[in-house]
């Protein structure tokens, strides 16, 4: 491909992805060359190849196009993929008439301020997800060798027997004293390296090292950041929370959203607890997102069509399991450990001054505080849903405008309707129907054309962790309404 012609090159490099672009970009310097020279020409065909219909993120930029934009529109999208699907979440305003949710092409003032928010709060995210990806990528010879005493004391902690008595964790599976006697291997993780260091290093100890030096790398890193750097970062997981799902998707057999898979491989751990504690900063999905960073999110929501496989519906799920099966719950308690000393930290400095004095204050009585919640850190669009809120301040909807929820399903925008109400919610909810060849609609259901999709249609947006259903679950919400079981 290097003696092709620039025109022909164009072409190529016009009709890829950014990811293949930026790819390609770093296989030789005669592409890194071309890219570089025709970017104004590659840059809006391939944006354009990579997010479909998003008119309002293509918007040409002010001073021409560049790689940086190009490479900006990553973290703009998956800021403005959030924001939309954020009506999906469990609970609207009951008190306001509105969901949750911004739509991806409203281009109003508040809508914007948001959205760049949110794309902030993606790349912080992703400069603590470099952290972790270097300290785990590194070799073993490029760490200080350690001297005699650590031999030795190493040595001891890699005992079974010390194993057992020092194990800090209550619900460990591997260091109970059933398991003294035990003549199995721990389980390894394919983050653990075990296969490399079978024999002469203990893979836990490995974790531990490795979370160790991550967290202190993470700790410098967050001291160069500004405190409002560190309040997107927070923002983002407000509505990061809301994206996972506890059990199956409804209406969809086991067999299908299990398929390749044996019932061996299907994890079942506490899935509504796992969830929860995200709010906290000590789950373990905290941990997992900071650790794999975007790539996931960027597989299963991409709207490119050469991506439209539906392998790739459950890509964040599947990253998920497979992380999870091979771990040993010793192992993930200790990235539960690592991760929560940094969430606590970084909340702190999001803390407000009154709310700071009071947790010092706290902290200085004795009492041990070792989380804080994301419902201690304020943020005016995540308010809570019940609280009462006038239509000024949703000026993405319009009172009577019919929100496309999912699937089959949207909701009339009724302002200074309670929804608290028993059935009042499922009464403004509709039922989309496409039109027959006749032209002729249900009188009972809106058309289609009536409810904006939007270029965020066939975007698989929720993670279905578990493979049970809403309804066992949770006993009785398969048919309440304001549980939005999608």
């Amino acid at each position: 491909m290097n003696d092709l012609p620039d025109d022909v090159l164009i072409h190529i490099f016009s009709s890829c992805d950014i990811e293949t672009l930026f790819a390609l970009r770093l296989t030789c310097t005669s592409f890194c060359a071309a890219i570089q020279v025709y970017i104004k020409i590659i840059a809006p065909l391939s944006a354009r190849a990579t997010f479909p219909n998003c008119d309002l993120l293509l918007t040409p930029p002010k001073n021409g196009y560049t790689l940086r934009w190009l490479r900006d529109l990553i973290p703009a999208q998956l800021a403005s993929i959030i924001l939309d699907k954020d009506k999906l979440r469990r609970h609207p305003y009951v008190s306001s008439g509105f969901p949750y949710g911004i739509p991806s092409e409203s281009a109003c003032t508040e809508a914007t301020y948001w959205r760049q928010r949110l794309t902030n709060g993606w790349r912080v995210l992703r400069s603590f997800h470099l952290i972790s990806a270097r300290v785990y990528s590194s070799k073993d010879g490029e760490l200080k060798r350690p001297s005699t005493f650590r031999k030795v004391s190493g040595g001891v902690r890699t005992s079974r027997i010390w194993q057992v008595v020092s194990c800090p964790y209550a619900g460990c599976t591997e260091h109970g004293m059933r398991h003294l006697f035990d003549s199995r291997q721990r389980c390894d993780s394919d983050c653990s390296h075990a296969g490399e260091t079978r024999g002469s290093k203990d893979p836990i100890a490995e974790v531990r090292r490795k979370e160790s030096l991550v967290l202190r790398r993470r700790l410098a890193h967050m001291k160069l950041l500004q405190d409002q750097d560190l309040l997107d970062y927070v923002y983002l997981w407000r509505l990061l929370l809301h994206t996972f799902r506890p059990y199956s998707k409804p209406e969809t057999p086991k067999w299908d959203s299990t398929h390749g898979r044996s019932s061996a491989s299907i994890p079942h751990p506490n899935w509504p607890t796992i969830i929860s504690d995200i709010a906290q900063g000590c789950s373990w999905l905290n941990w997992f997102i900071l650790h794999v960073g975007t790539a996931p999110f960027l597989e299963q929501w991409s709207l490119a069509p050469s991506r439209s496989d539906h392998t790739t519906n459950n890509a964040v799920r599947d990253s998920i399991w497979e992380s999870w099966n091979p771990r040993s719950t010793h192992q993930s308690e200790i990235e539960r450990e690592y991760i929560a000393k940094f969430e606590f930290s970084l909340r702190k400095r999001c803390l407000s001054s009154e709310r700071l004095k009071r947790l010092e204050a706290e902290i200085s009585r004795g009492r041990n505080i070792n989380t804080i919640s994301l419902d201690c850190i304020p943020c005016y669009y995540d308010q809570h849903h019940r609280i009462p809120r006038p239509p000024a301040d949703f000026p993405w909807y319009a009172p009577g405008q019919c929100v496309w929820l999912d699937g089959e399903w949207g909701l009339n925008c009724t302002p200074g309707t309670s929804w608290t109400q028993p059935g009042v919610l499922k009464g403004n909810l509709v039922r989309l129907r496409r039109q027959s060849q006749d032209n002729e609609v249900d009188e009972m259901e809106t058309s289609v054309d009536e409810c904006e999709q939007g270029p965020l249609a066939n975007l698989h947006y929720l993670v279905y962790l578990g493979i049970e259903e809403a309804g066992k679950l949770w006993p009785g919400s398969e048919s309440d309404g304001p549980e939005f079981a999608f």
